[in-house]
């Protein structure tokens, strides 16, 4: 089963077994360079009819994800999110929203994060860690306990409380504020934390896995539109494991002969938080670290997206935009009142993709993720008055205007 998946480094193809590796590729290390290790498979070996019911999750499509025994599968029916219309253009756009929101912990960081659990589960880990503006902690929480490994999370100062909570009640130990990159590199230098982290090696540390599990997004896109690929994708962009993940998905079905062509790759920003957006203006495949950043989008609000963000972007022959955050609350009204209760990273998706809906061409087919709900985020609640409370004697309509 292990011989069918490998580790491969991004920069020079040096290939490792499928292992605990969390620092990047040691052969670009000894050169003084830093590249990230991701998972590569024998596509040669697999073909449709070994794609499970829809019923078990995203492991149906386990001959696509890193070799993992049953028995340490972590699962809380997570994927199999709907992908559903909301709105067409007079000239024959067709705009659909892939809502993420489905997932157990209500975000798309459940993919990432039950492949990670899983296979710290599978390298015998007892302990796992995560940094987070709060979905992804969520995430990881929800996941190590269902898979009864013990989790800590490092937040964003600026974390809701309902997100903390969320994480607390599933078990995890809180750390809130601090040098969160300082802390979580030590961690895991006592050997004995999984990091449920970021793909890309910037900050010391990575993730080979956990992209894997973005990756179905991609496969169920494909199998929703009956074996069909949309013509652009818009993906909220923080670290830039999402869109990278997609686009990976996307990429291995155009190596599988499964489809031959892969839409365009979007990443979506907002204007307080635009490092790909300005590598991009510049023609750059590498982002500068922003002095700091400012928007309602919390769970994109990075200070630098990682290098294989911008790689999806060129490779899929697409773009980055950025919007202002006043362009953001608009996009979410809107979803919201389509009945869509869209975190403001979601919205961004859509204020992108209304920014240009006039430019491209007529008759394509658009997809964009919702990739978390904005019940966590308290957004709903800013500037909400609550509502009269009438007495209970009060049993007219007439009275109540209506």
């Amino acid at each position: 089963m292990a011989d069918r998946a490998w580790l491969q480094c991004v920069a020079c193809s040096a290939r490792f077994g499928v292992s605990p590796m969390f620092y990047g590729c040691p052969s670009c290390q000894a050169l003084g360079k830093t590249a990230p290790l991701e998972v590569a498979y024998d596509l040669h070996t697999i073909d449709p009819n070994m794609v499970g019911e829809p019923t078990s999750g995203i492991w149906r499509w386990s001959p696509l994800l890193p070799p993992v025994r049953e028995v340490s599968r972590a699962s809380l029916g997570e994927g199999a999110t709907p992908l559903l219309p909301i709105f067409s253009g007079r000239n024959g756009l067709h705009v659909l929203l892939k809502n993420e929101t489905a997932n157990p912990t209500w975000s798309w960081k459940d993919r990432p994060n039950c492949i990670s659990v899983s296979m710290a589960r599978e390298f015998g880990f007892r302990r796992t860690a995560a940094i987070s503006t709060g979905n992804h902690g969520c995430a990881a929480a929800a996941y190590s306990a269902a898979a009864g490994l013990s989790c800590v999370v490092f937040c964003h100062a600026g974390a809701p409380a309902s997100q903390l909570a969320l994480m607390a009640s599933y078990g995890a130990r809180v750390i809130r504020g601090g040098n969160q990159e300082a802390l979580f590199r030590q961690l895991l230098q006592r050997g004995d934390y999984y990091p449920c982290s970021v793909f890309c090696p910037r900050p010391g540390y990575a993730n080979p896995f956990g992209i894997e599990g973005f990756k179905t997004i991609a496969f169920e896109i494909y199998e929703q539109l009956n074996h069909g690929i949309p013509d652009r994708i818009f993906i909220p962009a923080g670290s830039g494991d999402g869109i990278y993940g997609v686009w990976k998905g996307f990429r291995e079905l155009r190596e599988l002969d499964w489809v031959t062509k892969t839409p365009r790759m979007i990443a979506c920003q907002a204007s307080g938080a635009d490092s790909a957006f300005r590598a991009f203006q510049r023609g750059s495949h590498r982002a500068q670290l922003l002095d700091s950043t400012s928007t309602v989008a919390l769970s994109i609000a990075e200070r630098i997206i990682g290098d294989h963000a911008l790689r999806a972007v060129y490779q899929s022959e697409g773009s980055v935009l950025a919007v202002p955050d006043e362009e953001i609350l608009e996009a979410a009204g809107i979803l919201m009142r389509q009945g869509f209760a869209l975190e403001p990273a979601s919205a961004t998706a859509l204020a992108c993709l209304r920014q240009v809906a006039s430019e491209w061409t007529a008759g394509e087919t658009w997809v964009m993720i919702g990739s978390g709900t904005a019940v966590k985020w308290g957004a709903l609640a800013a500037g909400f008055e609550m509502p009269r409370l009438w007495d209970p004697d009060v049993d007219d309509l007439a009275g109540l205007s209506l």
